[in-house]
């Protein structure tokens, strides 16, 4: 891993610019963010972590939500912070959230959390966490649609409110590195091949690095890969499987 990921990976998402980072099936809709609001969204949320919660290196994020671009978009700003990011398995469960609890294939829980992010903030899991960011897993929700418990933070509320550049130092990057390490990018040099554009299994998180790879190239995915046919596929122009 090398410090610089977030770094490079923020610099790339800006590179793209209006062109699709990621394309999401998952609603009603399609939605379609461009490398620069992807960048908007994780260095929003790495200032919320920052200045809202305190996040350290080393603290422990779980992330108790279905698949969703909002989910992918914490992970990358919790990893940006050398966070340590646990993500439960809710499989393809809908975006308003399960009653029961965690697939049984989730990996363990770290004791007491200092973050937990999740749709169900009156749960015990949140119930544990020094910190709960109730997260609306819908696209366009202007708020976490629910009673929300005592000092719980109305995520989607909160990070709006966070500056669009990134004035936050970062720490040595803490999530899984990239499948291949790619050179640095000269702008003014444009490339002969098309950007890598992965299918991507729910929100990219089963695949990490290669949705990084993906984005660093400039390129970008499209989720959940079980909403898009082949019609869709090829509309989106998708080069492979992430």
């Amino acid at each position: 891993m090398t410090p610089q990921t977030s770094v490079q990976l923020l610099a790339a998402l800006e590179r793209t610019g209006p062109q699709p980072a990621l394309a999401w099936y998952g609603e009603s809709s399609r939605i379609e963010l461009s490398g620069h609001v992807l960048a908007n969204w994780v260095i929003k949320s790495i200032g919320h972590f920052h200045d809202e919660i305190a996040l350290e290196p080393g603290d422990a994020v779980v992330l108790d939500l279905p698949p969703h671009w909002k989910r992918l978009v914490l992970a990358l700003a919790a990893w940006s912070l050398g966070a340590e990011v646990t993500v439960l398995d809710r499989g393809s469960e809908g975006e308003d959230g399960p009653e029961g609890g965690a697939a049984e294939s989730s990996p363990a829980l770290p004791p007491s959390p200092r973050v937990v992010a999740t749709d169900r903030p009156d749960s015990p899991l949140a119930a544990d966490a020094d910190e709960v960011l109730a997260v609306q897993p819908v696209s366009l929700a202007p708020r976490f649609d629910g009673e929300l418990p005592p000092l719980a933070h109305d995520w989607v509320g909160e990070v709006r409110a966070h500056p669009d550049q990134l004035g936050v130092p970062l720490p040595g990057w803490s999530g899984p590195s990239p499948s291949v390490e790619l050179p640095p990018s000269d702008p003014s040099e444009p490339s002969a091949a098309a950007p890598p554009r992965l299918l991507a299994q729910e929100d990219g998180l089963t695949a990490v690095p290669n949705v990084l790879e993906a984005l660093l190239a400039g390129g970008g995915i499209v989720a959940p890969a079980g909403a898009v046919d082949e019609r869709r596929a090829a509309d989106e122009s998708v080069t492979g499987r992430a």
